[in-house]
């Protein structure tokens, strides 16, 4: 009987010190994100094919992981980190995986992401599978919607309502317009302010004549009684594209608009949101490069928003 209770009290003893010494998750891990693309131009980089995916079907890429207070953590591969690439290619990008669509587009939507490997140039856009709701262009996923809320999407300004933004534009200086041409101008609603986004896709104009003139390829701003207040200006670099992918809410009010920044050679996200009441670049990283030399960050014009 003695060793009965000896006995009992080792065991209590041990479960007492594993359960005092169990390594409990972080509060904040967060999630997976992954960007999803019907158009094959806007993930992986290089020169695409303008291969559309039929439906039921898109090219998926993870993008980064975000934790539930808004911070964005980056995935520890790019040309300079090979091991690290070898490592997350072995343990997350050759198992199949599933996300939920979180943006608007396709809000509700299962992608299935196929295993896939690292390509040449440390690419590791692939293939996948949706299903539940219709994708129609590109959205954004995560591994749990837990903390995600609905996120309206940038809504088209047709000529009406464009016309008296782009007037505004022209009159910037010294950032004088250098053309309307295939301007695409959007309004979105980002934390309580109404924003203007202006994109210009270099795949739109690349063959046309006038593709050395046109400078201005990406801007975010504000209209204020008849004015456009920059708070980003981004001109085009040669032959480098930005374009929307979608925007992203959280619970605790925060909002992200997510981009894709690719040329012939490499391809990037980045992840604009508030900071101390401007709009910043809260991320930067991601996708694929065949560089060694890392390129710089397109300047922000401060710009804050009341």
């Amino acid at each position: 009987m003695k060793s009965l209770w000896v006995g009992l009290v080792l065991c209590a003893s041990v479960l007492a010190l594993s359960q005092q010494h169990m390594p409990t998750p972080p509060q904040d891990a967060g999630v997976m994100l992954a960007a999803v693309s019907r158009d094959d131009s806007m993930l992986g980089g290089g020169i695409s094919s303008g291969r559309w995916t039929g439906k039921g079907s898109v090219f998926v890429e993870p993008l980064a992981r975000l934790t539930q207070s808004g911070e964005w953590q980056s995935i520890p591969c790019d040309e300079n980190q090979q091991n690290a690439c070898r490592k997350f290619e072995r343990e997350y990008l050759k198992k199949p995986h599933d996300y939920f669509v979180v943006s608007a587009d396709g809000k509700g939507a299962t992608v299935r992401a196929a295993p896939t490997s690292l390509g040449d140039c440390f690419e590791y856009s692939g293939t996948g599978s949706y299903s539940g709701v219709n994708i129609a262009r590109s959205a954004i996923a995560a591994s749990s919607t837990d903390f995600f809320g609905d996120s309206p999407p940038p809504q088209p300004l047709r000529n009406a309502e464009a016309k008296p933004i782009l007037n505004a534009l022209a009159a910037l200086v010294p950032w004088r317009l250098d053309s309307r041409l295939y301007l695409r101008l959007f309004s979105l609603r980002f934390e309580g302010r109404d924003l203007i986004l202006v994109q210009r896709s270099f795949s739109d104009y690349a063959t046309k004549p006038e593709a050395d003139m046109l400078k201005l390829n990406f801007a975010i701003g504000t209209m204020e009684r008849g004015r456009f207040h920059v708070l980003h200006w981004k001109r085009n670099i040669e032959d480098e594209d930005e374009r929307v992918l979608g925007t992203v809410h959280l619970k605790s009010g925060r909002d992200f608009l997510i981009t894709t920044v690719s040329d012939p050679e490499s391809q990037q996200f980045r992840v604009y949101g508030i900071r101390d009441g401007k709009l910043v670049i809260v991320y930067s990283g991601g996708g694929s490069s065949c560089r060694f030399a890392a390129r710089e960050l397109d300047g922000l014009r401060p710009g804050h928003i009341a």
